[in-house]
């Protein structure tokens, strides 16, 4: 809990008090993905927070995965971060350009490392003080468990934005 407070206070310090914005989502993961994997879903959530007026900053704080046999919970602030570098156009609909991260770590003899980077194409559109999104792109991620693999995969992400006032 507490390193929920500060995150939301740093992210307060950098925004303003009242830019913070929930985000709730589906996303259709592995698309095209290796060989002997299936597509599943994924709920997910974030926060999102302006840093300049083309750049947003989103921190995952939840990421359920539902593939077959293996399903898995995550929660915390640690999940990936996101720049959503913004295209300015006039008009409710916004379009953007995400760009991430996320790194794993086992810390057990004979851990797993995996690093993966994100980017894509998205938007956004507002609808009074709730905004709805869609994205897609492309997930490169590199394993290395004694010796190393790199596998990339496509997802498609749609959800709900929300503004919170702190």
């Amino acid at each position: 809990m507490k390193k929920l407070m500060a995150v939301a206070i740093a992210l307060s310090m950098f925004s303003g008090l009242s830019a913070l914005s929930l985000g709730l989502g589906v996303a259709y993961e592995n698309l095209a993905g290796p060989e002997g994997t299936d597509p599943y879903l994924a709920i997910k959530a974030d926060a999102t927070v302006p840093v300049i007026p083309v750049l947003d900053w989103r921190l995952g704080l939840l990421n359920v995965s539902l593939p077959k046999g293996n399903k898995s919970f995550s929660l915390g602030t640690g999940l990936g971060s996101d720049l959503l570098i913004k295209i300015p156009m006039a008009g409710t609909f916004q379009p953007y350009i995400p760009f991430g991260f996320e790194l794993l770590k086992v810390l057990e003899e004979g851990g797993v490392m995996m690093f993966a980077l994100k980017g894509g194409l998205g938007g956004s559109m507002g609808f009074g003080g709730v905004s709805g999104y869609l994205e897609g792109g492309i997930n490169l991620v590199s394993i290395s468990n004694g010796e190393s693999h790199t596998d990339n995969a496509f997802y498609v992400q749609v959800g709900v934005k929300m503004p919170v006032g702190l």
